[in-house]
């Protein structure tokens, strides 16, 4: 079987795999119109209908009608989910109930209008994320959405109608769907639906009939629809094309192939190909094929220049490497579902094409392969003329190579010489021939044949009698000579390409491995800074030059500082090209059309809808790059480009999240001043008041009693304010731990001493462990953790009640366990009543929530951990583990002698 008709292995893995993630999901089914009115809703419902006929169960989750009658009437007969009610600044509203269907399951869900955008304090802020959600479940959907919700269609659409668009569906959206339906109906009619009300009503109607609903801008945006749905149908059908991997094209629609190459004439059939593809509104594809042939510097610039107007005129571009072009083509053709083919014409050339098998043209079109070859007229004359004629030679392997392969053939003349008596002059023969396959096997197709005529000239002259001299006596030694002549040259020349393919494949595989370990890199680093100075360090070896990366800065433009390891300052006028390059999203600099007298290579970095910054390449040598290498080095580009916007992504999110938690922060500081605050100012206040009256500060029970109550709240405002401060610094990452080794003892004692007042009503156990060693702590931060665990005790506890204390020692850790015997938590609250603002269901009324958030991450920065238990009998227990190893020794204290 011929390796070509063979369905690509690694296609049908990727295919097997998405088909099987499909198959675990639900199936997604989408009604596509071109605008609203022209009956989506109404044929989602018909279908939901025909579905039911068939057993399953069918729940209309979410359905508009607007009012219109002949969709209301189709929807009767059908479950109808009731909506969730949502309030929003007062007013309230009705949303989809996604958890409810989740409940339900249903077989088949409706949810219309797929772009509608969810009110806040939905579960999802869009709509199609609800629908990903349920066929992430394995619950099937039908859909409905507008054409010019589509993300790519967008800004065409707000050109054609000049209606702002405001709500828009990701595209790849549609390749999840296993079905999309067209409902397509004529501008005229849609226009009499719109007059006789059947769209929109009242003056919403005569104000769409003004500005959206005009026959040219509806009949704009229903070729869209239709041509986008063919579009998924021609994707569907490549698909199954590459998995049935096929051998001939199916040409359901037009698909255009130019093959390119370092020959000035390539830019007209690219500019054919253009325009041919143009006017059938077809993709195209340029295709460049790597025979192994070594180009001169100027080839090699014609050819990348070749490839860049290709790249420009939005043609797809596949690389790949076969000695063979007309295979090669033929392979690229079937896996591309090729129908047109683009060729220049070829020169005969006599000995070539009766080795080869002929032209490029012969071989294209000597099987019957269902592609329309096209052959385009070369304005100018060839370089060659048609017929025999001597092949231009070829230097490029240097001199060295021929130079060993004299010497060589010198070596095997005087080992014939030494052994001819006993073989004989014939088989002399042979053993130039063995030199001739050697040197083939080693060298390249130059050398080889070198090797071959003069091993011809040897065996003639200093063997075959008459020796030294080039007459032969004998008519079979001259047939032995040509026909040596001959097998010598063809096997060589075999022996030699099947070298030289070796290369190709190993080349090919070097750059693949160099891809992967370059996508390894990027997957594995942890931050930006990390891949991209390995990256571009990498690059930069393989391409043998020197690679840095410019980024974009905060306002939006290219910064030039060397502020990291893969980033250079510029000079100001290669900064210039650099910042041309990101400004119009181009690569500039040598080795192209534009600033080509820049030292450097620009490359953009662009993700999906923005450019985050410029590759700049600096070559060693000002040797043009191959086309093998133009093509990594852009692969790179892409994946860097993805990397990058992913990571701003990410970092976006997180500044969302965090401005979010600032403002939920700010939210409840607001509540802990109208209570937490108020409280113990309101207490304060009203004692010194109540000081400032002679009658009542003459007593000295009532001034203490006042006294009291002051210092108490005092107490209780001083403790709010510094866990408010506390974990401001924490969350800033502000605060800097002041560590040096204490004895827990005293730790424990000092804190208790001074919060006597708040545990007069308990008793306090303390239980010390034996040879406890020093720990490393923040002194006044540890004083805080453990007094926040301890006042937490006594407020959860009864009066009376025993608060214990017990230190012991766990291999190189010291534990600190504080109990009660209060009302405890539920045991779901165990882990969360550690995180910022949150209450336990039975806490009493005030707090903030901030004590037990800030008491551990006060032990995680001391390297420790906490964690609580419910106690047998009630009551709640915090242990705090904090490492000791390598504590020094402490002191030991003799008495002397009086």
């Amino acid at each position: 079987m011929n390796d070509d008709l063979r369905p690509n292995p690694d296609e049908i893995l990727k295919r097997v795999s998405a088909q099987e993630a499909k198959r675990l999901k639900g199936r997604l089914r989408i009604f596509l119109g071109m605008s609203a009115g022209v009956g989506k809703t109404f044929a989602m419902l018909k279908a939901a209908h025909a579905r039911k006929a068939t057993g399953a169960r069918v729940l209309v989750g979410l359905v508009e009608t607007h009012g219109r009658q002949e969709t209301e009437a189709v929807l009767s007969g059908l479950e109808v989910l009731p909506r969730k009610k949502l309030d929003y600044k007062g007013v309230e509203i009705e949303e989809f109930d996604i958890d409810e269907v989740l409940k339900r399951r249903p077989d088949l869900v409706l949810v219309d209008e797929l772009a509608h955008t969810n009110a806040p304090g939905s579960r999802h802020p869009k709509r199609y994320q609800d629908v990903l959600e349920l066929l992430s479940a394995g619950l099937d959907v039908y859909t409905t959405m507008n054409v010019q919700h589509l993300e790519s269609r967008k800004d065409l659409v707000e050109k054609i109608t000049g209606v702002p668009i405001r709500e828009t569906v990701p595209d790849p959206i549609f390749e999840l769907a296993d079905q999309i339906e067209v409902i397509d109906i004529a501008p005229n009619d849609l226009l009499v639906r719109l007059k006789e009300g059947k769209v929109y009503l009242g003056d919403r109607a005569a104000r769409a009939a003004q500005n959206f609903f005009k026959v040219e801008s509806l009949t704009a945006l229903r070729e869209m629809a239709l041509r986008f749905t063919a579009e998924k149908v021609d994707q569907e059908l490549q698909s199954f094309h590459e998995m049935k991997g096929h051998a001939k094209p199916w040409q359901s629609s037009e698909r255009l192939m130019v093959a390119v190459s370092h020959s000035p004439f390539s830019e007209t059939l690219i500019r054919a190909a253009r325009r041919l593809a143009y006017n059938l509104e077809a993709p195209w594809v340029a295709v460049h094929v790597d025979t192994g042939t070594t180009l001169t510097p100027e080839d090699q610039v014609q050819l990348n220049r070749n490839i860049a107007l290709a790249r420009e005129l939005n043609a797809e571009i596949v690389s790949t490497s076969d000695r063979d072009v007309a295979s090669a083509l033929k392979r690229v053709a079937r896996q591309k579902n090729t129908t047109q083919l683009l060729v220049g014409r070829p020169t005969k050339r006599w000995i070539r094409d009766l080795f080869e098998g002929g032209t490029l043209l012969d071989r294209l079109v000597r099987d019957s392969w269902d592609v329309d070859v096209h052959v385009l007229r070369q304005n100018e004359l060839s370089t060659y003329t048609e017929g025999f004629h001597i092949p231009k030679l070829n230097f490029s392997t240097g001199f060295i190579p021929y130079w060993n392969t004299l010497w060589a053939l010198v070596g095997i003349s005087f080992l014939s010489a030494l052994i001819e008596k006993w073989i004989g002059y014939q088989a002399v023969g042979f053993l130039f021939l063995l030199g001739v396959l050697v040197i083939g096997r080693l060298g390249s197709l130059g050398p080889t044949i070198f090797a071959a005529a003069l091993s011809a000239f040897s065996w003639n002259f200093f063997f075959i009698p008459p020796r030294m001299t080039f007459a032969i006596s004998e008519p079979e030694d001259a047939i032995l000579l040509a026909a040596f002549f001959i097998v010598a040259a063809i096997t060589g020349t075999l022996t030699s390409r099947l070298r030289e393919h070796e290369i190709l494949l190993r080349d090919r595989e070097e750059r693949a491995n160099v891809l992967y370990e370059i996508l390894k890199e990027i997957s594995s680093s942890a931050t930006k800074d990390e891949f991209l100075a390995r990256v571009s360090s990498r690059i930069g070896h393989v391409l043998s030059g020197h690679c840095s990366v410019l980024l974009k800065s905060r306002d939006a433009g290219l910064t030039n500082e060397a502020r990291h390891l893969y980033s250079k300052e510029l000079s100001e006028k290669e900064f210039a090209v650099a910042r041309w390059t990101f400004e119009h999203r181009q690569p500039a600099g040598w080795s192209t059309d534009t600033l080509a007298s820049a030292d450097s290579l620009y490359v953009p970095l662009t993700g999906n809808d923005e450019i985050f910054g410029v590759l700049v390449f600096t070559p060693a040598a000002k040797k043009p790059l191959s086309a093998e290498q133009s093509n990594l080095l852009q692969s790179v580009c892409r994946q860097l480009g993805l990397s990058l916007e992913r990571h701003f992504v990410q970092k976006r999110v997180a500044e969302a999240e965090k401005l979010r938690e600032s403002e939920h922060l700010h939210q409840t500081l607001l509540n802990s001043i109208s209570h937490e605050m108020r409280t113990p100012l309101t207490a304060i206040l009203g004692s010194a008041a109540a000081l400032a009256d002679p009658t009542i500060s003459s007593s000295a029970l009532s001034r203490e009693t006042l006294t009291g109550e002051i210092l108490s709240a005092g107490d209780r405002l001083n403790r709010v304010i510094e866990n408010l401060l506390d974990m401001s610094r924490l969350s800033s990452g502000a605060l800097a731990l002041n560590k040096e080794w204490h004895d827990l003892h005293d730790l424990i004692g000092v804190t208790v001493s001074r919060l006597s007042r708040s545990l007069k009503d308990h008793q306090v156990k303390v239980i010390s462990g034996d040879d406890l060693p020093l720990v490393n702590i923040d002194y006044r931060l540890m004083e805080h953790a453990l007094s926040n665990l301890i006042q937490n005790a006594s407020l959860y506890s009864s009066k009376e009640s025993e608060i214990q204390l017990e230190t012991r020692r766990a291999g190189d850790f010291v534990e600190l366990v504080i109990s009660d015997r209060g009302v405890g938590v539920p045991e779901e609250s165990l882990e969360r009543i550690f995180e910022k603002f949150y209450r336990a269901p039975n806490a009493p009324t005030g707090g903030t929530g901030l004590g037990l958030s800030i008491v551990r991450s006060i032990i995680e920065l001391h390297g420790g951990s906490i964690h609580a238990n419910l106690r047998p009998g009630g009551g709640l227990e915090f242990t705090i583990r904090l490492p000791s190893k390598n504590a020094p020794g402490l002191p030991f204290v003799t008495s002397e002698p009086s």
